[in-house]
Formats: structure tokens, C-alpha cells, sequence
């Protein structure tokens, strides 16, 4: 680790995590001793955790005051207790915050994917945990506390988030990229920026440094920044962009699975598996009965977070579809794995057959048309019931020769009976966040 690095993992970051409450040393140890335990020492570690966390929510918090008799003797007596959903949270978080004194909290608001943001308190301890967990998913790829990060990310709106960003970003050691500019200066800048920066490592959003890459591959400019390893994060990482990104940046890309409200929920490993961060969180995989599936079959995810006293979620409801691996990796953590993201209900379109397909089988499609000579610079594809819009971004010479192709792949391998309109357009607008929604079904 370089000097400068050193001063700042030492003289800049410990020191204000241990002024906010959020000292993460302790915590850290233990999930590195923890990834290796059993099942069975895991499982015994989370029922300990969730009767502390439920005893606390049935004195202190006022919506849990009806929850069953404690402590529970098994993780499968956690059904008992209803779902938790988004709009709940939203709309009557004062119902969910512990009345307990003494808790040092702070409040985030997340993006709201769907359009509604949601607005948690968390206390310092949890943030503490949920820290030393990233941290230990970032050592797996081995980035460590004080690294320079590169962050390709969103730029707060009003002024006062923005101060707060960029005070934030000096004491994480990171230069902030905008999500929100993509012209071919915007980029030749960034370049210039990281080039003076020399960052240890990539972070943000797949299709931000999807692009970022492209332009270093038309700008013969391969090989020149040289980042370690790559965190992708908040989209889909399909196998098209992580070989691109992979090949021109010449390091390995790392995933990371989460959620505003839970932080990061999973990382992944050498040999890319995406484990839980099981120690923090209880997550479970449920079919449309609200019953388990199988392990290896799809099904909503459920977590409960068991780090945050300062406003409990337990049973919170994702909206995200995933699978659950019965293999242990062979990295040699024991920690359970994710090995199938479908993605957000809304990121899921369904046919007339009542068929659900993952956006990733239509992103396919496009990589398909590269390979045929028909490249599009961007496509968003929205559904509303029986009607399917595809926005694409391309140029004049092939828009014609790109609809008449895709109009028969849909209409072969997705619904041959849905209307299809097709435009033309000069870009695809990204949500407040940041993040580029590709596929977008509207209910």
C-alpha cells in the first residue's frame, strides 16, 4: 500500500468512523473468522441475533408490538411474522422507529427505483456491521481501506448533498465520476481526470463503466489506466459486459448485490460466486404462496436485517427474484451463494402465456446485433399489458434494417400477438440515481 494510502486509511477514515460511532475494527474480525464457520455455527448465530433483534422490536418498537411469544427456537418460526412491504415503510415510518434513547442515528433516503424513495434510520452500530461487511467483500477482491476508488455514480442535485458527497468521497479516498454526462468529451475528461488520480480500482454502475470502457478501446487508450479490480454494482452485470470490461481494463470484475435499504446484501469472490452476507441478514427465497422454494428455483427475495435496532426491518420485501445455490463454492467460504439475479418485479416483462422473462434475454438480443453488423448505441424496452415500446438509440443508415430484426425475434421468441412500436431517439435518460433501466414493465 502506497503512502499516500496509508495516511488515509490511518490518519483520515478510522478516525472519522470512530467519531461517528461506525468503528467497524471488531466487526470486521469477526465475519473474517465467520465466512469459514459451518452452516449450522451460521444458522446458530443468526437465531441468537434475531431473538436479540425481536425482543428489542416487541418492547421498543410500536409496529412489531403483536409479534409471537420469544424467544423463537427455530429460523423457520420467522414465517410467523407478516411480510413487511416498500409502501408500509414509506408511508408510515414513524411506526417503525425504536423508541429506545441512547442510539446514535442517522437517516438515508434511498434512491427510489420505482419513482418513491424511501427514507431509513440507521443507527451506528448497524452501519458499523453493515460497513465491515462491504469491507470484507471488497478484501476478496483485494481492495483495501484506503485505496483510491474511481466512482462512476450519480451527483447529488442540491447543494448541500453535494457538499456532503464530496466530503464523503475525500474521506473515502475516491474521485466521483457523473453518471449523468456521457458525451465523448465528458468522457476524454474523466480519462484525463483518472490518468492524474491513478485509482486502485472501479466502482459504480455496470453500464456507466460499460461505456467507460468502450471509449478507452475507440480511443486506443488500452492499457494506460491500470485499476486492480472492478466493482459493478446497482444493474445487471451481464457475461457480454463483464468480458468487455475484463478484457480492456486487463483485471478482474467483481459483482456486488444490495439494496439502499440493507446496503450491500452479497459480493462476490475470486471465482465469482456471490455470497451473503449471512452474519447481518436473514434472507429468504419465497414462491407466490409465501412458501419457500426449493433451493435452486427462483423466488422472491425476503431479508431481515439483523444489524439495525434503530428502525428494524424484518421480513422487508425486495421485489427482487433470485436463486439460491445448494453447492458450497470452491473458494473455501462457506457463506451461502446467489447464483441467479432475475432482477426487480418491474425489471421482468411477461407474455400473453403469462411467461416471465428476465431482461437479460432480451440484452441478448442487442449483443446479438453487434455480431450481425447492426450496433445500437443505447435501447430501452418498456411494456405496458399487450404493448411493447422499444426506444432505440442508432443510427439512421441501419434503424430500419435493427426494427425489422428485432420485430422478428420478438415476435418469435417472446409473443408473436403484442403490438411493437418502435423509435428512434438521440439517448436513453437515466433515472434521478443514476441508473440506466433497460427493460421496464409497467403495472
Amino acid at each position: 500500500m502506497s503512502i499516500s494510502n496509508l495516511i488515509f486509511k490511518y490518519g483520515i477514515y478510522y478516525p472519522v468512523i470512530l467519531l461517528r460511532g461506525e468503528w467497524i475494527g471488531r466487526h470486521l474480525k469477526a465475519l473474517e473468522e465467520t465466512q469459514y464457520a459451518s452452516q449450522d455455527q451460521i444458522e446458530r448465530l443468526q437465531l441468537e441475533r434475531l431473538n436479540r433483534l425481536l425482543q428489542h422490536a416487541k418492547t421498543k418498537v410500536p409496529h412489531y408490538a403483536d409479534l409471537p411469544e420469544l424467544p423463537l427456537t427455530s429460523l423457520e418460526q420467522l414465517r410467523e411474522i407478516p411480510l413487511l412491504e416498500k409502501d408500509f415503510l414509506r408511508n408510515h415510518a414513524d411506526q417503525m422507529y425504536s423508541r429506545k434513547t441512547g442510539l446514535l442515528t442517522r437517516y438515508k433516503t434511498t434512491g427510489g427505483s420505482t419513482g418513491a424513495p424511501v427514507t431509513l434510520r440507521k443507527d451506528s452500530v448497524g452501519m458499523a456491521h453493515e460497513l465491515a461487511a462491504t469491507w470484507r467483500g471488497y478484501h476478496w477482491a483485494g481492495i483495501g481501506i484506503g485505496d483510491k476508488q474511481a466512482r462512476f455514480w450519480g451527483i447529488p442535485a442540491t447543494k448541500k448533498d453535494y457538499c456532503r458527497a464530496r466530503l464523503i468521497d475525500y474521506v473515502a479516498h475516491r474521485k466521483r465520476l457523473s453518471a449523468f454526462a456521457f458525451s465523448e468529451d465528458d468522457l476524454d475528461k474523466y480519462f484525463l481526470e483518472l490518468l492524474k488520480f491513478k485509482p486502485d480500482y472501479f466502482y459504480g454502475y455496470v453500464s456507466m463503466i460499460r461505456q467507460f470502457a468502450d471509449y478507452v478501446e475507440r480511443a486506443g487508450r488500452r492499457g494506460v489506466l491500470k485499476p486492480k479490480a472492478i466493482v459493478t454494482t446497482a444493474e445487471a452485470l451481464t457475461e457480454p459486459d463483464r468480458q468487455q470490461i475484463e478484457t480492456i481494463f486487463e483485471c478482474r470484475v467483481y459483482n456486488e448485490y444490495g439494496c439502499g435499504e440493507l446496503g450491500t446484501i452479497a459480493h462476490e469472490c475470486e471465482q465469482r460466486s456471490l455470497h451473503l452476507s449471512a452474519e447481518n441478514m436473514i434472507v429468504e427465497v419465497l414462491g407466490e404462496s409465501g412458501d419457500p422454494v426449493k433451493v435452486g428455483e427462483p423466488g422472491e427475495a425476503v431479508v431481515t436485517d439483523l444489524v439495525n435496532f434503530s428502525m428494524p426491518l424484518i421480513r422487508y420485501r425486495l421485489k427482487d427474484y433470485i436463486t439460491l445455490s445448494d453447492k458450497n463454492c470452491c473458494c473455501g467460504l462457506s457463506l451461502p451463494v446467489i447464483f441467479g439475479i432475475q432482477g426487480r418485479e418491474y425489471d421482468i416483462l411477461i407474455n400473453s402465456k403469462g411467461q416471465r422473462f428476465h431482461g437479460e434475454f432480451f440484452l441478448y438480443m442487442f449483443e446479438d446485433l453487434k455480431k450481425i453488423g447492426l450496433p445500437v448505441r443505447a435501447f430501452k424496452i418498456t411494456q405496458n399489458g399487450s404493448n411493447i415500446r422499444l426506444s432505440i438509440s442508432a443510427s439512421s443508415e441501419i434503424f430500419s434494417l435493427v426494427r425489422a430484426h428485432l420485430l422478428h425475434e420478438f415476435k418469435d421468441r417472446f409473443d408473436a400477438s403484442f403490438d411493437y412500436k418502435f423509435e428512434r431517439v438521440g439517448y436513453i435518460p437515466r433515472e434521478p440515481s443514476g441508473k440506466l433501466r433497460l427493460v421496464e414493465r409497467i403495472a
